[in-house]
């Protein structure tokens, strides 16, 4: 087993203060500009709430890259990236941009990034299924890019739940430390993730907005692929892990909607996590629940990851169903009752 790389503290301490400072700016401004959350079909909210945080956590990254550093011309690829997908986002807070616009233009960043980086090497699964993926590598690291952006806009429609799993899966990327300027990053990025909770927990007095959920999905994408090559496999396996609540969360729903002959875009409160709140869980209680599932996820993986155990992978895998499966049938047990 390798020796657990230590925590690098100074970026999230850094993220941390400058986004306790800089969201009650981020949430002027918001309100300054018109950047207004207004309840919808997808909405669990009702009341108009400013959506500027992602503009805080992005400043926050920005000056933890003062001690973190910039990671030399890869960590160059990665920030252009991430400032591309954040004006984006930015974007379509204000103006509310179309479908297929705003995929192609995630398309773009995402192809140009791999194209930086490099793709995938090995099918991201444990052995014996860590196939060679040769010429299909980079379509699928883009893919992989795109998905995660996306899903983690849609379960962003609770207080608390996106930036909480914004903790924990920065922390697994810290504590991974498959690269240096990853590892830093990811710190940071926990640690303005925590210091935007301060007020986006229940009751939210700001929202992440389009620029800060896919700033936080780019980036968690985006830092596996600065894995060295051959681990990049292994890297996104533990990234998909950490996220998987997420994932299976924005999965599920999307076969489920298909199934039943609906737009997989169009608005609605399907997800899980949404059908929960429905029921009567809090906003808080919902978000400590599936980021408990995401911390002992993310905690798992990391020991599989560092004893290189694919037995051990698949056991987490295994877990990560079961948890899901408990979290499907908690919303289905609920909305039987109610």
């Amino acid at each position: 087993m390798d020796p657990v790389s230590p925590f690098p503290w100074m970026p999230a301490l850094v993220a941390f203060a400058i986004g306790v400072a800089a969201t009650p700016l981020a949430r002027r401004a918001a309100l300054r500009f018109g950047l207004l959350d207004r309840p919808n079909l997808r909405s669990s909210h009702t009341r108009v709430t400013p959506r500027g945080g992602g503009l805080a956590i992005a400043l926050a990254l920005a000056a933890a890259l003062t001690v973190a550093g910039t990671g030399g011309a890869r960590g160059a690829v990665f920030l252009a990236g991430a400032l591309a997908m954040a004006l984006l986002g930015l974007c379509d807070d204000r103006f509310d941009l179309p479908v297929l616009p705003r995929l192609v233009a995630q398309a773009v960043v995402a192809a140009g990034v791999v194209w930086g980086l490099g793709g995938l090497v090995t099918l991201p699964l444990p052995p014996p299924l860590d196939l060679s993926l040769g010429p299909l590598g980079a379509p699928l690291a883009t893919l992989w890019i795109l998905v995660v952006v996306n899903f983690y806009n849609f379960l962003d429609g609770i207080d608390g739940l996106a930036g909480l799993q914004g903790v924990v899966t920065g922390v697994g990327v810290a504590l991974a430390a498959w690269d240096p300027f990853a590892s830093s990053f990811g710190a940071a990025t926990a640690g303005a993730c925590l210091a935007f909770l301060l007020f986006n927990w229940s009751p939210a007095r700001l929202f992440l907005g389009d620029a800060g959920s896919l700033l936080l999905g780019y980036t968690f994408a985006a830092l596996s692929l600065l894995a060295p090559p051959r681990a990049r496999g292994s890297s996104v396996f533990l990234m998909a892990l950490s996220l998987w609540l997420f994932l299976a969360d924005a999965t599920w729903t999307r076969l489920h909607l298909m199934a039943r002959e609906r737009r997989w875009y169009a608005p609605h409160r399907q997800h899980v996590y949404q059908r929960l709140v429905a029921s009567g869980w809090s906003h808080a209680r919902t978000s400590l629940l599936v980021g408990a599932g995401s911390a002992l996820l993310t905690g798992a993986a990391l020991l599989a990851w560092r004893r290189f155990d694919a037995g051990a992978a698949w056991a987490v895998l295994a877990l990560a169903a079961i948890l899901f499966l408990a979290e499907l049938f908690a919303a289905r047990w609920r909305e039987a009752r109610s």
